[in-house]
């Protein structure tokens, strides 16, 4: 295995790295600190939730703990791929969640996404402190640049923490807590492969820690590396050419092709060999469109065979026929991903009441996937092309209302072998934390901490397409004999292009990328046919670009905490407060490659990555925050303790002014056995740098037309939709009603997406109360069940492309829709909408409501007069009842119930039970959830025969998991495990869900603990 990744740019920080560790080197404490007696000794801890140091805390703040004991008996080397098994953080994007082509740029990230609500609503910190964003523009955290080596356990917190964190925790708040006093060697190596083949994982981590100066100081250096190779869709029975199966219009109901619902017939059918009826990969001709026997008006292949049809299943697709067929279209189901850090924590104690730490992180990843090839719908090919077979000569183009000469025919193809389009993502993260912590007095402290974080993306798209190229080199005639660019003869001669969809070609974007003229470089590109073209003629139509981001964060932080011991008490002891300030500041600059700016210039996609301008804004928040936690009274009947808290912060943004947010949080335990726990929050989130500052960035949107005649009736009031499709349309010479204009496309249309920076914060209303029960005649066992009710309002949002054109034709005119959409002709067909604009607004706001139930319990067989060494057993219980998931896109709009659809199921769990007895250990895992709809409630209520009965739901999630690890002396140890044993498979129709196409995987691994450092030289 040869590997490519390649540390860039680190020398300085690893240099530092190395510096501060070799500092402590000459004074290696070579003993450990007196233990102390646990029955006296209460360590002083800090939970998530809350700054306010405290012993024996109980929190009020529903928080689900992960030890790194627990992730690694997963077997999981990715982080967010083992907490998406959390219920809470099920919606959460991974690696396993494939290659999305739509959105490159996220492709390879890991991102955490708390309730459902938006991995921008999840606040991500390491030890409490926030971490630099991976995604431009946002806040989204890559999880994959946290070190699993170093990490000591994972606290997830419900609800908003914006009072104590400050904004984005709207939905909650993942903590990363690491290693701060690691002492000694920790190695681990891992090797995974999945039972059919692909998607190969290769792990390896060294921790190196060690106290000095007799234990004032600790060092521990970290190095991480991972590998996740690809999975192809060739590795994979069910997406191989030919065997997959996806759903289609099902060609035996009427409404397929116009007609009226009708009840008792599937909409959707699932069917493979399907096929577009127009495009194929060698060529589809298209000639004299008065006497074309074919559905889509093609009548030959770019050979000259004659087209044939196949069983239609409306819009552009068939069951069989001639066209490319839809599998070969397949992007890599997982896409690779390379990654490896280094790592340091560091503590001086310089006095006994102060103490300086660090922690600094290098981190390098790469992502590599394929996408999907080229595409031209109707390409204009004079007759003097002399690659025109004889038979498509022959019956050369009549126009047909398209308005354009005689004398051609049109090419339809899909560009197989001239490339795929691939792409390559490099991110590096860098992180530095510096600070000071100790003691004022004896009851109050203080800490001041400095967080810098930096992250670089480039992202390189491959082989890429150039437009100007692309329709020179296909506009051939002949000069002199042979086949040549009729640009180099004739260097203002502008080839039409592609009459069809949004690919019409400007004459002022011909020779952007080239100046045409004998010395143009273009070879002429022979598409009537496949693999007809050299080499050389497809490098000068295709180049690689490259779009490249930075993202900075700086963070002061300081506070004080303590309580009031010394001054007064409470009937229930002292009061505790913490009080602070912080300063942050971020900035995000996203940069398009030359060719996508150009491209915008000319308001033309010269290429498949389209038009883009540059996103560059920053902004910076001061703020001041308090908490306060008052132990009413202690130690009385049926009130073992009764305490209130509570927490406040102003932020001061200077993008949107001022936002308040607090939270009120109570706890009252009866007895040493049951506790009771309610809080109330308000939380913000602002609006981030993409909100506000996005450059307008290409998308593309597939709707439906409210005007086409069989949508006139759907709007909420028709008699107005009537009238303003009327007034639109009749520009156009077009009526509307029966017999009028129709448009049933499934063609996606070009728009644009930027930021809007008159956006406010977004505010979050959160609730949760609940019981905690640790049962006495039950030595081991706790079990917590919390509700949660979570309300977003003024929620930024970008209205949808179909709520935009349907709003434009539903609501009164003027309106604000309207100035966001534009008709015009494609193809020949006049009125269609040709553009459309997205910008954000507090506009929207969601609900969710649910239950959660966390519950371990510890068995040691010898409390139950068992004599004879069986070992113990701990049992993991957390389980999600969803209530309710609802989101509404514009105020006073029906709210879109997610409950029960995919990433939202209403029941969710994950169980395991870990067996140890004396070097041996094993552990079995299992993680559920119910089967969910295809449709939204609305769409069952409207179209109950969308599918077939047997496929109108997602089947359930049920997933085995086993490991067994044996240790073979005191510092080596051994394992194995099987994920997913029973070979859980996606459903039809999906290709990662509800489980991902990794399919039965299996690793082994070994791992290497010594006490010291000292010890790695006489270990044996």
């Amino acid at each position: 295995m040869v590997s490519r990744f390649r540390l860039r740019h680190s020398s300085a920080l690893a240099g530092g790295i190395l510096a501060f560790a070799l500092i402590g080197t000459p004074v290696l404490a070579q003993t450990a600190p007196e233990p102390q007696d646990p029955e006296t000794s209460l360590d002083e801890v800090v939970v998530t939730g809350t700054r306010i140091r405290v012993q024996d805390y109980v929190a009020a703040n529903p928080v689900t703990s992960v030890t790194a004991e627990t992730i690694e008996n997963s077997g999981q080397t990715n982080l967010t791929q083992f907490l998406t098994d959390i219920p809470a953080l099920s919606s959460s994007v991974t690696l396993q969640d494939g290659a999305d082509t739509t959105t490159p740029g996220l492709a390879g990230l890991n991102l955490l996404n708390l309730r459902g609500l938006g991995t921008d609503r999840t606040l991500v910190l390491v030890n409490g402190r926030r971490h630099i964003s991976s995604s431009p523009g946002t806040p989204s955290v890559d999880v994959n640049s946290i070190p699993v080596a170093l990490v000591e356990r994972t606290e997830v917190l419900t609800g908003g923490a914006s009072a104590v964190y400050g904004a984005d925790g709207v939905s909650g708040v993942v903590n990363f807590i690491l290693k701060d006093d690691f002492e000694g060697v920790d190695f681990r190596t891992q090797y995974g492969t999945s039972d059919e083949g692909g998607a190969d994982n290769y792990f390896a981590s060294l921790l190196l820690g060690n106290n000095f100066a007799d234990g004032r100081g600790n060092v521990t250096l970290g190095f991480e590396y991972n590998k996740d190779e690809a999975l192809k869709v060739s590795e994979r029975e069910y997406t191989r050419s030919g065997n997959r199966f996806i759903f289609i219009n099902n060609p035996d109901d009427p409404e397929t092709f116009g007609g009226a619902q009708t009840p008792g017939i599937p909409d959707l059918i699932l069917s493979n060999n399907v096929r577009y009826i127009d495009t194929s990969r060698g060529g589809s001709i298209y000639t004299n469109f008065a006497t074309a026997t074919t559905g889509s008006g093609v009548s030959f292949l770019g050979n000259g065979d004659p087209f044939v049809d196949g069983i239609s299943a409306g819009g552009f697709t068939a069951i069989g026929g001639s066209g490319s067929p839809l599998d070969d279209f397949n992007d890599d189901l997982l896409p690779g991903l390379e990654r490896g850090t280094l790592s340091l924590t560091g503590r001086y104690d310089i006095t006994p009441g102060l103490r300086a730490f660090t922690e600094l992180k290098y981190t390098q990843s790469q992502t590599q996937f394929f996408a999907q090839p080229s595409y031209v719908y109707g390409l204009f090919v004079p007759l003097d092309n002399p690659f025109i077979p004889a038979s498509a000569r022959a019956d050369s183009l009549t126009p047909g209302g398209l308005g354009l000469s005689d004398g051609a025919v049109l090419l339809a193809r899909d560009n197989f072998d001239l490339g795929t389009q691939n792409y390559d993502i490099t991110r590096e993260t860098y992180r530095a934390v510096v600070g000071l912590s100790g003691d004022l007095t004896d009851n109050i402290a203080f800490e001041a901490s400095y967080v810098y974080g930096r992250a670089d993306q480039e992202q390189t798209a491959k082989n890429v397409i150039i437009n100007d190229r692309f329709f020179a080199a296909s506009d051939v005639i002949v000069s002199g004999g042979q086949p040549v660019c009729r640009s180099n003869i004739d260097p203002t001669a502008v080839p039409v292009g592609d009459v069809f969809g949004q690919f019409q070609f400007p004459a002022a974007a011909f020779g952007a990328t080239f100046t045409p003229g004998a010395n143009s470089g273009c070879q002429p590109l022979n598409l009537f046919g496949e693999g007809l073209n050299s080499q050389t003629a497809i490098d000068w139509i295709t180049g690689e670009y490259t779009e490249e981001a930075t993202i900075e964060q700086h963070v002061v932080n300081a506070f004080v905490s303590g309580d009031t011991t010394g001054f007064f008490r409470l009937p229930g002891g002292p009061v505790g407060f913490v009080v602070g300030g912080e300063y942050r500041k971020e900035s995000s600059d996203s940069r398009p490659s030359d060719i996508q700016l150009l491209a915008d210039a000319l308001e033309y996609p010269l290429t498949g990555v389209g038009r883009a301008s540059r996103t560059q804004g920053e902004f910076d928040v001061a703020e001041f925050f308090t908490e306060v936690s008052v132990p009413i009274v202690k130690d009385l009947p049926f009130a073992k303790s009764v305490e209130l808290s509570a927490a406040y912060r102003y932020s001061d943004y200077s993008t949107s002014g001022g936002a308040d947010t607090w939270n009120v949080n109570g706890r009252w335990d009866i007895d040493d056995t049951l506790a009771f726990r309610a809080t109330v929050a308000r939380a913000v989130r602002a609006p981030n740098i993409v909100d506000l500052f996005q450059g307008r960035q290409q998308t593309f949107g597939t709707f439906a037309d409210p005007c086409s005649r069989e949508n006139l009736t759907e709007g909420e009031n028709p008699t107005l939709r009537l009238q303003n499709c009327q007034a639109d349309l009749a520009t156009f010479g077009l009526t509307v009603g029966a017999g009028g204009y129709q448009n049933t496309s499934s063609e996606s249309v070009g728009g644009f997406v930027q930021g809007n920076p008159d956006l406010s914060p977004e505010s979050a209303d959160t609730y949760t109360f609940g019981f905690v029960i640790t049962p006495a005649d039950v030595p081991g066992l706790s079990l917590s069940l919390d509700y949660y009710n979570i309300e977003i309002s003024d929620a930024i949002q970008a209205y949808s492309s179909q709520t935009i054109v349907n709003n434009c034709y539903d609501l009164p005119r003027p309106n604000q829709f309207c100035d966001l959409i534009e008709r015009g002709t494609v193809g020949g067909n006049p009125g269609r909408i040709v553009s459309f604009n997205q910008i954000p607004g507090n506009l929207a706001s969601y609900e969710t409501s649910g239950w959660d139930l966390n519950a371990q319990y510890r068995l040691d067989p010898a409390m139950f007069g068992i004599e004879r060494d069986i070992g113990t057993f701990n049992f993991n219980l957390v389980a999600n009842l969803l209530d309710s998931l609802t989101f509404t896109e514009v105020s006073g709009a029906d709210p879109i119930n997610s409950q029960n659809r995919p990433g939202s199921p209403e029941y969710t769990a994950t169980f395991d039970v870990t067996w140890n007895w004396k070097a041996l250990s094993a552990n079995y895992g299992f993680s559920y959830f119910n089967a969910v709809d295809r449709q939204s409630r609305q769409g069952l209520v409207n179209n109950p025969d969308a599918y077939e009965a047997q496929y109108r739901r997602f089947p359930a999630r049920e997933v085995h998991d086993f490991r067994v690890a044996y240790d073979v002396n005191d510092g080596l140890g051994v394992y194995a495990g099987v994920n997913n044993f029973t070979d859980e498979q996606p459903a039809p129709g999906s290709e990662s869900y509800p489980v991902s196409a990794l399919g039965r995987y299996f690793y082994v691994g070994a791992t290497a603990k010594l006490g010291s450092l000292g010890s790695l030289f006489a270990w044996r």
